[in-house]
């Protein structure tokens, strides 16, 4: 009896897994992963302090792929002069070409934002606090 309990136990453990993982593969993989290998460019600020990354969608869902054929094929995320990761546009964000044309804005004594360009308009984050080790100097 506790053994047949314990193989369906085990049987809806492996199940949810692999509906976790293919749930994972259909909407986050495309820009999950990101490296040298997919970077397509890299903005820096005029004061040296930050740096954006663009990097190219992978094609590992079929939302990805009719996204990337679409046209709509980067993401930005942003760094520190140190390299650690402070911001990223969201998972679902798939940004065209056309878009990536329009300037950003960097955090800088005057001002703590970084304003990025996407399909429908812009995005950014405030970093008037403190984000994953990176302390901001708060405006005066």
């Amino acid at each position: 009896m506790e053994r047949r309990i314990m193989k369906k136990s085990i049987k809806w453990i492996k199940m949810i897994g692999l509906f976790a993982f293919f749930y994972w593969l259909c909407l986050f993989s495309s820009s999950s992963f990101y490296g040298n290998f997919n970077l397509d460019s890299t903005v820096k600020s005029e004061d040296g302090e930050y740096y954006a990354n663009i990097y190219k969608h992978l094609p590992t869902s079929p939302i990805s792929i009719v996204q990337i054929l679409g046209g709509d094929k980067y993401f930005i995320v942003l760094y520190n002069k140190k390299g650690e990761e402070l911001w990223r546009v969201s998972y679902f964000e798939y940004i065209s070409e056309e878009a990536l044309s329009t300037m950003m804005s960097f955090p800088d004594k005057t001002n703590n934002t970084f304003i990025c360009p996407t399909n429908h308009g812009v995005d950014g984050h405030d970093f008037s606090t403190t984000i994953r080790n990176h302390k901001v100097v708060p405006i005066k």
